[in-house]
């Protein structure tokens, strides 16, 4: 079973059911970028709700390639995120037991929106014991031209054209992408975000899965597959 979706920075817990639940997750990283979505922004909790992070990029990315486009500025922006998460998590049971594998994504002077993203979502994927092979679409090896491939760039831009590449596999979707992908897709994956504790008063939905992570450590994943519901898509 493969799952294709682009890259999320810090990515929410709906993310990581649908890569729980498949043996090879697709970055897809070869998509448009596109504004105001999770591609290159998270939302964290505080003591006011939530608060967006978000990564500064270059003007005129919109509709490029997510592998080729740019973050604009040095160190200052990322060195924000982590006073933030910091700020926000240090008091949670778990944040202290995670930091050391967390902080090295905050030292690197990153030039590309996918180098980051992708790097969160694995180190992600890494602390919450997910097992499923991630792989980058820009990363795969295909021949443009061929049959059953619809473009001729260098890299499957397409959902069709990254199904060929890594050969006939069972695709899910998540329930909000059905509409979409439906006539592709085998199976579609459901997941309903519950009510739980967190760092402060209230609860706060859509939250990077850091949140989960760190008020709940090794139980996280549990919660998510407790969540998460695959039915047969129509």
């Amino acid at each position: 079973m493969i799952a294709v979706r682009t890259p999320e920075y810090w990515p929410r817990p709906a993310f990581l059911a649908l890569m729980d639940h498949v043996d090879h997750f697709v970055l897809a990283d070869t998509f448009q970028y596109s504004r105001q979505s999770y591609q290159n922004r998270a939302s964290l909790r505080t003591p006011d709700g939530s608060q967006w992070i978000s990564v500064p990029l270059r003007g005129r990315q919109h509709g490029r390639p997510i592998h080729q486009v740019e973050i604009h500025g040095k160190h200052r922006w990322i060195r924000k995120h982590w006073r933030m998460l910091t700020f926000n998590y240090r008091a949670t049971p778990f944040f202290e037991y995670y930091e050391d594998h967390l902080r090295p994504v905050f030292d690197v002077e990153w030039e590309t929106l996918a180098d980051l993203t992708s790097q969160t979502v694995e180190v992600t994927r890494d602390l919450f014991g997910i097992t499923t092979r991630l792989s980058r679409a820009s990363a795969l090896e295909f021949t443009p031209g061929t049959p059953g491939i619809s473009n001729t760039s260098a890299s499957p831009s397409t959902l069709e054209d990254i199904l060929n590449a890594v050969g006939d596999e069972t695709l899910i979707v998540p329930e909000v992408a059905s509409s979409v992908d439906g006539t592709l897709a085998a199976s579609v994956l459901g997941f309903e975000e519950a009510e739980r504790r967190q760092n402060f008063a209230g609860f706060e939905p859509g939250m990077s899965a850091l949140d989960l992570l760190f008020n709940y450590g090794p139980a996280a994943l549990g919660m998510i597959r407790e969540q998460t519901l695959i039915h047969s898509a129509e």
